[in-house]
This record gives structure tokens, sequence and C-alpha cells, in this order.
């Protein structure tokens, strides 16, 4: 091999040299951008993971305090039924204090009372007589001084007279009287009545229209049943001076 050919070979081999060269660069950039790429796209998911556990955090957070605001809400709504029941039963003291001022006895009958409905749907016949029966025996008679440390006159409501079991004449007839409306009798048929007997003293019982006729229970007395009212009125020696039930009263002068 001669001088020239021998610089023609070595020309050659420096241009595959640098052919190789180039191409080992080439890759070598390729190799390094792509890893570059990729860590980048593993920062790029290490942010969203923050980010994402961020959101999260933020929304359970947010999701405690909605929690929160409704149990407020619900405590607030119960408070405000509370005032509402609050204002409607004083309404409604109001409302028996002025009727009770114009004399009207009728806020004592209280047949569509909660209590009284359960009290009465838990007896099992309709039988005025022994619904009478029931007032006569298991509520004991009291004089009202004895029950309200000396208070001389003093009327309950039905409700009161279960509680207490006991009560005096007039607590017992308008026991008697509710019991017998909340039982399904109309108020054209029974009625508390009052007036004066012997002595000139007070005494209510209850008359009712009962088989065609009016007929008396008076569960302060030991009758085992009804009486008619005109030998009660004749035994007693009664005076009418008013009746009343939930629906109307009337007293006399």
């Amino acid at each position: 091999m001669d001088g020239k050919q021998f610089k023609v070979l070595i020309i050659v081999l420096m241009a595959v040299t640098s052919l190789f060269f180039a191409g080992y660069l080439i890759r070598y950039l390729q190799y390094a951008n792509s890893l570059n790429q990729e860590q980048n796209l593993e920062n790029t998911l290490f942010f969203y993971n923050q980010e994402k556990i961020s959101l999260r955090d933020k929304i359970k957070t947010i999701e405690n305090s909605i929690e929160i605001e409704n149990g407020d809400i619900t405590d607030l709504q119960s408070k405000i039924s509370q005032r509402e029941q609050s204002v409607s039963a004083l309404k409604e003291q109001i409302n028996d204090y002025e009727k009770l001022k114009k004399y009207d006895m009728t806020v004592f009958i209280t047949p569509d009372s909660e209590n009284i409905r359960s009290f009465a749907n838990g007896i099992s016949t309709n039988d005025p007589i022994q619904i009478y029966k029931f007032v006569r025996d298991e509520i004991e008679y009291t004089e009202d001084y004895l029950t309200y440390e000396y208070r001389f006159e003093y009327w309950q409501f039905p409700e009161e007279t279960l509680r207490l079991r006991t009560g005096d004449c007039e607590d017992q007839a308008i026991l008697l009287c509710t019991l017998l409306r909340s039982k399904g009798y109309g108020p054209e048929d029974v009625k508390v009545v009052f007036g004066l007997i012997s002595a000139n003293t007070g005494h209510a019982w209850v008359e009712l229209f009962y088989e065609g006729n009016w007929v008396v229970f008076d569960p302060t007395s030991s009758a085992n049943e009804y009486i008619e009212k005109t030998r009660y009125y004749s035994l007693i020696n009664a005076t009418y001076k008013g009746s009343f039930n939930d629906v109307y009263y009337e007293v006399m002068e």
C-alpha cells in the first residue's frame, strides 16, 4: 500500500469513526432528553399527587364542616320547634285565661287532648256506666283545701285529675264528661251541670242523654249506675246554676 492509498484509508477510517461518534452522540442526546422528560413526568406526577392529597384534605375538612353545620342546623330546628310549641302552649293558656275571665268553662273539657285520647283509647268499652264506675272508684274524693294548701276552690283539668287520682265533685264531673266526649258522645248529649243543693252548698255532676232520657251520673255518690234526672234533683234538692262541655256553657244569674 503506497502513501496515497494509506492517506485515503486514514480519511475513510476517520469519516467512519466520525459517523459512529456522531451516531453515538445523537443517541446519547436522545437518551439524555428521554431521561429529562421522564424526570419531568415524575416531578409532574409527584406534584399532582401532592395536589390530590391536598384536595382530599380540603374536601375532608369541608365535609366535616358541613356535617357540623348540619348538626347545628338540626339542633337549631329542634330548638325552633320547641320554641314554637312553647309559644303555641302559651297562646292556648292565654286563650284559656281570656275564656275564664268571661266565665267560659269550656276550657275544662278537653276530649282532644293527646293524654286524654290515649287514656280513653285504653278503656275497652263505650258503656257510660262502666266509665262512670271508673271515675267513681279510681278518683278519690278530696277537698280542694287539702290538695292546694287551703285554696278553697280550684277546678282541675282532666289531665290533672288523672295524674293526681284525687278531686272533688266538679273535678270528677269534668273528668267523666271529658272521657264520655272522647269516647264519642256528642256535645248535645253530655255536659257538666253545677248548682246548689241543700243548705246552699255548691255541687257538680254529669248529665247524659242516654236511652232516650236525660240521666245523671254523680261520681261522688255510691250509686252503681245512672239516676233519672228528675229523681236526682228531688233527692238532693238541686237548684240549677249552669252547665258546660267543650262546645257551650251556660251560667244562670
